[in-house]
């Protein structure tokens, strides 16, 4: 498997790591992650990710980075500018700071903390590694939810929901539900689901939804409304 240095830095303050599929166009993702308004260097990793799954993928790509703190987004994303800005201000202004978390835009929608959505997290490297990294157990359903809730467990430092730390992932995320693994997380963690998951009757009938295949085809509809209406990914630069 494959790493391309989209973006090289002698000591970068961030290192980017994106998994990316062969048949997925990775570029407009690279074009906004190479436009980031950030006054410190920074590198950009794609990892090829068509032969291993995507914890692997993400996996090497945290070994192979550079910098300290490590910022996780996908091939199909259109980060802001200030992105990386802002993850870098934040684990800067805070020592303890393990893993950053943020809202996310688009087809794959996420508000509120301890989701650990794939696409916008940033973690510090070592603490990443320390705790094993994301789990190919769970490739491709709740890998990064899972990763989250074990660098909450075991990672020594903290891990922090940022609001301004958002992304925009403009289509449908291409995973699917998976049964099996949505009830091994629910097994192994069964405090923090209830926690999360299971905390209010809505987040209940959204997975129940997901599960039976609706709210995919809701969200295509949505996305082609606003993208006509309002632009590609509203929300993205501070409104929804």
């Amino acid at each position: 498997m494959g790493i391309e240095y989209v973006r090289r830095a002698s000591d970068p303050a961030v290192s980017v790591v994106v998994p990316s599929v062969p048949a997925s166009d990775h570029r407009p993702t690279m074009a906004c992650l190479r436009a980031q308004a950030f006054d410190g260097d920074y590198e950009i990793l794609l990892v090829d990710d068509g032969s291993v799954d995507r914890s692997e993928a993400r996996n090497r790509g945290l070994e192979a980075a550079s910098a300290g703190v490590v910022a996780l987004t996908d091939d199909d994303t259109r980060p802001p500018a200030d992105w990386l800005a802002t993850a870098h201000a934040a684990f800067e202004s805070d020592p303890a700071l393990v893993c950053l978390e943020g809202p996310v835009y688009g087809g794959c929608r996420s508000f509120g903390p301890r989701h650990y959505v794939g696409c916008n997290l940033a973690v510090r490297r070592d603490a990443a590694l320390d705790v094993g990294g994301f789990r190919s157990a769970f490739s491709e359903w709740r890998e990064d939810v899972e990763f989250g809730w074990r660098m909450e467990a075991e990672a020594a430092g903290r891990c922090r929901f940022e609001e301004s730390f958002r992304m925009c992932h403009p289509s449908v995320p291409r995973t699917a539900f998976d049964p099996a693994l949505e009830a091994r997380l629910k097994r192994e963690y069964p405090e923090r689901y209830d926690e999360v998951m299971d905390v209010t009757p809505t987040r209940r009938l959204y997975r129940r939804a997901r599960a039976a295949g609706i709210t995919q085809p809701l969200q295509r509809v949505r996305n082609a409304i606003k993208r006509r209406l309002r632009g590609e990914c509203v929300g993205a630069a501070g409104s929804e």
